[in-house]
C-alpha cells in the first residue's frame, strides 16, 4: 500500500478555492488503484469535510497541519492537543500586540470579532493601494482564508478560554515581517511547541508532536503501509515534514524556489491542476518502478 499526500490551500485548490475538476478525476483515478489519498493541510477537519463533500471525494484528512488525523468515514484516528495553559499564555501575548488570530479546535474557529474586522480592514485598504505582484497574491490568499467553515467570533480570548474544547492550532497574522518575525522567535522558545507557516502573512503553532510529516508517518504504520514510494504535494513552509517523509516529493508550480530547491520535482501551478498532473505523473513512474 502507498500513499498520496496533498495539501490543499496554494495545492489542490485553485484561486477561486474550489477542487477542479481534472484534480478530482485524477485523486479518484489513484483510489481506484489501490493508492491511499490523503489530504493533509493546515485547516480544520469541519472545514476540509465540508470541501471533500462538494467534490464528491473521501480521502483521509490530516488536519490543523498534524494535529488530527480522520478516516476516509470521518473517524478521528488520533488528535494531539496544546494545553490550555499554553493556549492561555499564547493568546495573552497576541492580544497584547495587536495581532490577527485564530484558534482551532475540535468544534470551530474562534477569532475576535475586534480583530477580524481591522484585519478584513487592512485587507481592504491593501487591495485599493498599488502592490507589486507579490503583495497582491499574498493579500488575496488572506482574504480567501475568511472563505473557511466554522468561524465563531467572540468578544475576548477568554470568551476562548471558557470552551470546553480540544485546542490544536493557533494561527496568527501579520503583513508586517518584523512583527511576524517577533511572533515566530517568541514562540519557538517553547519546546512543547512547533511553528510553522503557509503564506508569507501568517504563522501556525501546534503541538512539537503536530506536524503533517508526524501525522502521515502515524497514519502509514496504522494502516500497515510504507511511505518509501509514497508522494507528497505542496507549496508551503507547513509541507516540509511531509516532504522529508516521503519517497517522492513535489513541489507546485506556485511555490517559492526554497521549496521547489528541497523536492524531488516541481509540478504544474494549482489554477493549471498541478496535482492531476503529478498524480499521472507519480502513476506511471510508480508502475514503472514496480
Amino acid at each position: 500500500m502507498s500513499f498520496i499526500a496533498i495539501d490543499l490551500d496554494g495545492t489542490l485548490l485553485n484561486d477561486q478555492n474550489e477542487i477542479s475538476e481534472e484534480n478530482i478525476k485524477a485523486i479518484q483515478y489513484a483510489q481506484n488503484r489501490g493508492f491511499e489519498v490523503v489530504i493533509s493541510t493546515g485547516r480544520a477537519y469541519f472545514d476540509v469535510q465540508k470541501i471533500c463533500e462538494k467534490a464528491g471525494i473521501s480521502p483521509f484528512v490530516i488536519g490543523t497541519n498534524g494535529a488530527t488525523i480522520h478516516s476516509k468515514s470521518a473517524k478521528c484516528i488520533s488528535s494531539i492537543t496544546i494545553t490550555k495553559d499554553r493556549v492561555e499564555s499564547i493568546l495573552q501575548w497576541l492580544d497584547e500586540r495587536n495581532y490577527y488570530y485564530e484558534v482551532f479546535t475540535d468544534k470551530a474557529i474562534y477569532t475576535l470579532k475586534k480583530g477580524r474586522e481591522q484585519f478584513h480592514n487592512e485587507i481592504k485598504s491593501l487591495k485599493s493601494a498599488d502592490l507589486n505582484p507579490d503583495m497582491k497574491e499574498l493579500v488575496e490568499i488572506a482574504e480567501r482564508q475568511f472563505d473557511q467553515f466554522g468561524y465563531v467570533l467572540v468578544e475576548n480570548y477568554h470568551d476562548i478560554l471558557k470552551q470546553e474544547e480540544e485546542f490544536y492550532n493557533i494561527l496568527a497574522c501579520s503583513f508586517d515581517e518584523n512583527k511576524l518575525e517577533e511572533a515566530w522567535n517568541q514562540f519557538k522558545k517553547f519546546d512543547e511547541l512547533m511553528v510553522v507557516s503557509s503564506a508569507d502573512h501568517n504563522i501556525e503553532i501546534t503541538s512539537k508532536r503536530a506536524s503533517k510529516g508526524i501525522a502521515l508517518e502515524k497514519l502509514a504504520f496504522l494502516m500497515n503501509g510504507s511511505l518509501d514510494k509514497a508522494m507528497a504535494i505542496g507549496d508551503s513552509n507547513n509541507d516540509l515534514s511531509m516532504f522529508q517523509k516521503v519517497g517522492y516529493s513535489v513541489a507546485m508550480g506556485n511555490a517559492k524556489d526554497v521549496i521547489k530547491t528541497v523536492c524531488t520535482t516541481t509540478t504544474l501551478n494549482n489554477d493549471e491542476n498541478g496535482v492531476a498532473y503529478a498524480i499521472y505523473r507519480y502513476m506511471e513512474n510508480f508502475v514503472v518502478q514496480k
